[in-house]
């Protein structure tokens, strides 16, 4: 029985991955679409012929012929989380689940008192190589080190294969041209610091509030490292402790050290690199014995395999295997993931619980920063 669905946002990531998804999958009937630029609404859903929509997602969430909800609008989701558990709807939401860690603990409270599936989208959980890498990681006889590296590009050179369609006939389709250094750290500033979110990220940083450069980095903490967080938890759980931050080029490079059990370390390194078209982003255990890398392609390239590598050695022999899990697209194995918790009340690899977790870690991450 498909899953009658509405879905809030239209941007980047809806038009790439999810809306293509919920039509072409049988488990899903896409009901409506919601988004506060009429234009943006009007031109995605005349590309998938949707005759139902609003700017206001209120209005979505009052359709009783609804069932679930898909989240993809910027910012916090907080309050479209609690409004759809008010309206009996489940949820499927993007990360991050809020902006910061009272209202995770909020919406936490509420999930726990509802009946409704709630699931945060962690796609990167969701591609078998993760879950092979991590049986290689479980078999290592001396874990020592876990190294995380992301190297991010401007999000505009990753969108290059798609068609975006922006409203008023206009359509983002090849290459754009990347703005200056000066003007990326101002543009990520207003999106992730300002406006509706300003409050949560006064709260976090307390009275630190006022430096830009830590601004910036707790939003890059927030809606971009928060990838690689929910995947150290998925590897390695949960820290003990976060020993030192590093945040520098105006916070656009962040680098973190943690604490595991064990005499384990973890190093999670960010940085934007602005104008070389080369997103890299790799997953590194190191033992004395053992070795397992998994390195993702950028999120926006569709079925682009996630290679693991796994090393070892005996004696003077050392050996390297490197392993093509699998062509499965991510962002396609969680709606269906979710569609299962939803009809068959199967476990999901990213329940709320965990999220709060995750949005704590970021709130230490932060406060041990220089």
């Amino acid at each position: 029985m498909p899953l009658r669905v509405g879905l809030v946002g239209c941007g980047a990531i809806a038009q790439i991955m999810h809306i293509p998804y919920l039509m072409d999958y049988e488990q899903f009937d896409l009901v409506a679409l919601a988004d506060a630029s009429q234009p943006v609404l009007d031109a995605v859903a005349n590309r998938y012929k949707i005759q139902h929509r609003y700017t206001d997602w209120r209005e979505l969430m009052a359709r009783e012929d609804i069932e679930a909800v898909v989240l993809c609008h910027s910012g916090s989701h907080k309050d479209t989380i609690l409004a759809a558990l008010d309206a009996q709807k489940h949820v499927f939401t993007e990360k991050p689940i809020t902006w910061g860690v009272g209202e995770a603990v909020e919406v936490m409270r509420r999930v726990a008192n509802s009946d409704r599936v709630v699931m945060v989208g962690y796609h990167k959980r969701y591609d078998p190589a993760f879950q092979y890498a991590r049986e290689q990681v479980q078999k290592m006889k001396d874990l020592g080190l876990a190294r995380i590296t992301v190297l991010h590009p401007p999000n505009e050179m990753g969108l290059s294969p798609h068609r975006l369609r922006l409203g008023g006939g206009r359509v983002m389709d090849g290459h754009i041209d990347v703005v200056s250094w000066e003007e990326q750290v101002t543009s990520q500033l207003t999106a992730f610091t300002t406006g509706d979110l300003a409050p949560m990220v006064d709260e976090a940083l307390g009275s630190r509030k006022d430096d830009p450069r830590l601004r910036l980095a707790y939003g890059i903490l927030t809606v971009s490292m928060i990838h690689q967080i929910y995947m150290l938890y998925g590897f390695l759980g949960k820290p003990e402790r976060v020993i030192h931050t590093e945040v520098w080029r105006d916070g656009l490079s962040i680098q973190t050290l943690l604490h595991y059990p064990n005499n384990v370390r973890c190093t999670i390194d960010w940085h934007f690199l602005s104008h070389v078209k080369d997103y890299q982003e790799e997953y590194a255990f190191y033992g004395n014995h053992d070795r397992v890398i998994l390195r993702f392609p950028s999120p926006y390239l569709k079925n682009a395999p996630s290679p693991v590598i796994v090393q070892g050695g005996d004696g003077e022999l050392a050996w390297e295997k490197k392993v093509i899990v699998s062509y499965d697209e991510a962002f396609r194995n969680e709606l269906l993931a979710f569609y299962d918790s939803v009809r068959h009340r199967k476990l999901h690899h990213s329940p709320v619980t965990e999220a709060v977790d995750h949005m704590m870690t970021i709130q230490h991450i932060i406060d041990a920063a220089s």
